[in-house]
């Protein structure tokens, strides 16, 4: 048995693709995906709870190893298309000033926000938070607010009432592949070496 937490990404295709040839090989061997927040995920592979996890990079875990991930992930805003701004190609720091938005609780997110728009947290107009972004796409199509994301997250689950749109200037981040620096089982030990055999530089 392999067990593997996954935020919300892209790179959950990587995961898939992956098992996909384990499973082909070994059909003996079963998997359990578990999704959830990075906090969330990374809480549970602390404690043992997890084999591996796909993270979003920056990972505060001591005592882990890692491996990037191919697909880098696109930050930008899940917005309904009712709103003015979802006929632009992307946006600008100046283009939210005001707009209602929706932010992930993580103070990484926050401060990734902060960053990119170069003002204060205090300074947006934060309307709510929220922990996976599938909980305020139905907000979004609503109106309520414009959430920041990454396109992975809602690729495939895009209504057609809402748009994605990429921040400008653009900001990417790496997803990891983590695991705890310890022996692992001969199974853990087989999916490692094929993730190490796939991506590694």
């Amino acid at each position: 048995m392999i067990t593997i937490g996954c935020v919300e990404a892209d790179n959950s295709d990587t995961v898939a693709m992956m098992l996909e040839e384990m499973i082909s090989d070994y059909p003996t061997v079963h998997f359990n995906l578990v999704t959830g927040t990075s906090d969330d995920i990374s809480d549970q592979l602390e404690k043992g709870l997890l084999d591996l996890a796909v993270l979003l990079d920056p990972v505060g875990l001591e005592n882990v190893k890692s491996l990037k991930l191919p697909r880098e992930e696109k930050w930008g805003f899940l917005v309904s298309k009712e709103l003015f701004i979802s006929s632009k190609s992307y946006l600008t720091p100046e283009d939210i000033q005001g707009l209602p938005l929706l932010c992930s609780n993580r103070k990484e997110v926050q401060e990734l926000l902060t960053a990119w728009a170069n003002c204060s947290y205090n300074q947006l107009n934060i309307v709510g938070n929220f922990n996976l972004i599938f909980n305020v796409s139905a907000l979004v199509e609503n109106k309520v607010g414009a959430a920041l994301t990454i396109e992975g997250a809602v690729m495939n689950r895009r209504s057609a009432s809402t748009e994605f749109i990429p921040l400008d200037p653009e900001v990417k981040t790496n997803c990891l592949l983590v695991w705890k620096d310890r022996i692992q089982t001969p199974v853990v030990q087989e999916l490692l070496s094929r993730f190490n055999h796939a991506f590694k530089a």
